[in-house]
């Protein structure tokens, strides 16, 4: 592959060199025990010629230099541990205890732990919805002026985009707005780090966001948890970010990571925009077959790399575990869909052909056990209402003292603790949170179809954590 790559060259030649090792890791270069992984060998500590991570100043500030090019950012940042902290830094950089934010209501959870623990106050943002398909989108900039009109004095404004469908928010207007106001637009773009001319979605970044976090490792060749930060934010803003990604990273990172990350950035700066248009066509080329089979539908939103399935007869859940069985491990399923994230490739003829075959498989299945169940299962999205803030502010509920209450007798209480669908990951009530009807029936539709559901110390026993008296809003 064509393109410099500081950090793969930089471990290239340690690896080379054949050293003995006195310092850490444990497994010695891979050489502590015979048989263990080859790849070992490559996971390296900071040492003489490998840079520093929280300081660069040689093959991981070269590879941060050409990170930096492909957005034309004032500074990017390589992440570890995932978007996750890189959510967490860009709110540390912008914002100080006590400060409200604007969040989309369908963040992800990593958001929302963020806000508790950095001690802000979230002014919730309803999406738009999606009436034909169930789907929750993105914030509307009519939603934004509500949110700003209700509750001024905010420090930023935090968006997803794309969300987990692969739907992109309307970034030029929202920027607009928010530097009409003088607020930071940080955008989670976890799921579009593929975005740029070649694909033909412009990047958040690209249209004026202040600052985007992206997963490199959901869309391009890099190992999990590899991430990055474009921003162009104030000396003092920035100062405070690399603080924050000191803090909240490890002080030993993985070198596979960084290394990936390389590779990654490497790799999609060598497309051009025919090589996508290629792989695009392929892509629905594929979605016209799917179209074909009888009771399937294959669609997408802006991000046509990211595919969404849904059956007349029967439930999401349903068409993953039979698409499971058959060998096809897609991303995720909620109400009446799946959620595929398809290679970024050219998909050949005969490999589609073979992907039909078990999806056919897949659907005789299903449709052999006889009465189809087709339960729907709505967004994590609650409110009819746009705008709104917690009942009870973060920095407040360790205050209260907690109950645990059937699910019945928890309608109207405010929650202690955070039930999230897992994945894609958006929570369906926060902490703070009044509890509706709307959420226990939720509740109680996920346990009956088996949704994975993080939080909730006795969901099992049908009981939510609430807090114990009510308080004034």
């Amino acid at each position: 592959m064509k393109g410099r790559m500081p950090i793969v060259e930089a471990l290239y030649a340690h690896v080379k060199r054949k050293a003995t090792s006195w310092h850490v890791p444990g497994h010695k270069n891979g050489t502590l025990l015979k048989d263990l992984p080859s790849f070992l060998e490559w996971d390296k500590t900071e040492l003489s010629g490998l840079d520093d991570f929280h300081h660069p100043e040689e093959a991981i500030y070269e590879a941060k230099l050409l990170l930096r090019q492909i957005y034309d950012a004032s500074d990017s940042h390589f992440l570890v541990n995932g978007s996750t902290v890189g959510n967490w830094g860009m709110l540390a950089a912008v914002a100080s205890r006590g400060d409200r934010i604007y969040v989309q209501r369908n963040s992800h959870k990593s958001v929302f732990n963020a806000l508790e623990w950095l001690g802000l106050s979230p002014i919730l943002m309803e999406p738009e919805y999606h009436h034909t398909t169930g789907i929750s989108g993105n914030v509307s900039r009519e939603t934004l002026e509500e949110a700003l009109k209700l509750y001024p004095g905010g420090t930023a404004v935090f968006l997803t985009s794309p969300t987990y469908y692969g739907e992109t928010a309307q970034i030029k207007e929202l920027v607009q707005l928010t530097k009409s106001h003088n607020l930071p637009l940080l955008v989670d773009e976890a799921h579009g780090a593929h975005f740029g001319e070649a694909f033909g979605i412009s990047s958040a970044f690209e249209l004026g966001a202040t600052a985007v976090v992206q997963s490199a490792h959901k869309t391009l060749p890099a190992l999990t948890m590899a991430a990055w930060i474009h921003e162009r934010f104030t000396n003092n803003e920035r100062r405070k970010l690399k603080h924050a990604l000191q803090a909240f990273q490890t002080s030993s990172p993985s070198y596979l990571l960084m290394a990936s990350l390389d590779f990654a950035r490497n790799h999609r700066q060598q497309w051009t925009g025919q090589q996508m248009a290629e792989v695009r066509f392929s892509h629905e080329l594929f979605h016209q077959q799917i179209n074909q089979l009888d009771g399937l539908k294959a669609f997408t939103f802006e991000d046509w790399s990211r595919m969404i399935l849904s059956h007349s007869n029967h439930s999401g859940k349903e068409l993953l575990d039979a698409l499971e069985k058959q060998g096809l491990d897609a991303e995720f399923a909620l109400g009446d869909h799946v959620v595929c994230i398809l290679p970024l490739r050219i998909l050949p003829k005969l490999e589609r052909e073979v992907w039909i075959t078990q999806i056919k498989t897949a659907l005789d299945t299903m449709k052999a056990k006889g009465i189809p169940d087709k339960r729907y299962i709505g967004q994590p999205i609650m409110g009819k209402i746009k705008v709104s803030s917690l009942a009870c502010p973060l920095d407040q509920l360790e205050c209260f003292e907690g109950v645990e209450q059937s699910f019945e007798e928890a309608v109207g209480t405010i929650a202690l603790e955070t039930i999230i669908p897992y994945p894609p990951g958006v929570p369906l009530i926060l902490r703070g949170e009044r509890v509706t009807l709307e959420h226990i029936t939720l509740i109680e539709q996920y346990i009956t179809a088996s949704i994975h559901l993080q939080g909730g110390e006795l969901l099992h026993e049908g009981k939510l954590r609430v807090i114990q008296e009510g308080i004034m809003e």
